[in-house]
């Protein structure tokens, strides 16, 4: 069989049996790989048209939050199966006046004023869900694509009559950042707190109060007294906390298991999270949010109520089912 190779820019055509096919050679191309045509021209023309489209989808940084908009639609946006649900929110978006600004312009109070004008045309939780998609194409734009996004303003924003009044976006990558951040500080209980604080729920002050004597590896079993904790009442009744995985493996990397988990003061903890979490571009990220994050994981694992409150030491568990349909992620 005689074959014939005849490279485009991110092509290749030959001859395949009685027809001509077409391979695509692009890694990050999103579309069919190949396809298979009766004449040459015919498959030269596909292939031109695919080019054409990758380039719009591949050139350079986009600008503004329209010409990302308009990248996402054209590449990753295919692949998702809510592809046309996401598609009209973002367009509508994209011809705003919303879609002009730069995106290394981009502040909250844009969104702000993005969201109550949308607020007077539909429903707050549809307004919630055109908001956690934008936030998903910023992050692509910064992440994927290197646009200068420093922090993602949209994530920061909240929609009053929806479950996200309380709930921070916490992406896995803001995770990654923030304990880059703590991990580079010369005194290593800043990450052990944080860390502590994701796998636990606990509150700060009573990760601080922590000691040895709280703890048993071998039975997984901790317990706090209530004293301990200034955000609760002063009941001296220890309450007794299954050891969650995630805190037993960062306890048993410790050599020294005497005193104080944290050596760390109220201040120093403050002053220690304050600076790793600038650095790490999460400027409105309080340590109490880490709380509200480990609690929704919580959830999101299939933990119970009981469970979940044993953790988390809410004695109302209205309080706590509040966390029930967060999302932390999208």
């Amino acid at each position: 069989m005689h074959h014939t190779n005849d490279d485009t820019e991110m092509a290749t055509i030959r001859r395949s049996g009685s027809g001509w096919q077409v391979l695509i050679r692009r890694k990050n191309y999103v579309g069919p790989r190949s396809r298979t045509f009766l004449s040459r021209d015919l498959a030269q023309s596909w292939a031109d048209a695919v080019e054409e489209r990758t380039k719009k989808v591949f050139r350079d940084v986009p600008i503004t939050l329209g010409e990302a908009i308009n990248d996402y639609i054209n590449g990753p946006l295919l692949l998702h199966r809510s592809a046309e649900n996401e598609k009209y929110p973002l367009r509508v978006t994209a011809e705003s006046w919303l879609g002009d600004i730069p995106l290394s312009d981009l502040q909250i109070k844009h969104f702000a004023v993005w969201r109550d004008e949308r607020l007077l045309k539909v429903k707050p939780n549809t307004v919630m869900r055109e908001l956690r998609i934008l936030r998903v194409l910023i992050d692509w734009a910064r992440d994927e694509r290197g646009a200068e996004i420093k922090d993602n303003p949209a994530r920061h924003l909240r929609v009053r009559g929806t479950g996200d009044a309380r709930a921070p976006f916490f992406t896995d990558q803001d995770e990654k950042r923030l304990l880059y951040e703590l991990s580079q500080m010369s005194n290593k209980n800043h990450l052990r707190l944080t860390k502590l604080a994701l796998a636990t729920g606990f509150r700060r002050s009573e990760l601080l109060s922590l000691t040895w004597r709280n703890i048993d590896l071998k039975k997984k079993l901790l317990y706090i007294y209530r004293k301990n904790c200034a955000a609760t009442d002063n009941y001296s009744a220890p309450r007794l906390i299954p050891l969650p995985n995630k805190a037993k493996k960062i306890l048993e990397e410790l050599s020294e298991r005497h005193g104080k988990i944290i050596d760390l003061t109220k201040g120093a903890a403050r002053h220690g999270f304050d600076k790793a979490r600038k650095r790490a571009g999460l400027e409105t990220l309080r340590f109490h949010d880490l709380r509200h994050i480990a609690i929704s994981r919580m959830w999101s694992s299939g933990m119970n109520a009981l469970e979940i409150s044993a953790c988390s030491g809410h004695r109302d568990i209205k309080m706590l089912m509040r966390y029930s349909h967060y999302q932390l992620s999208f």
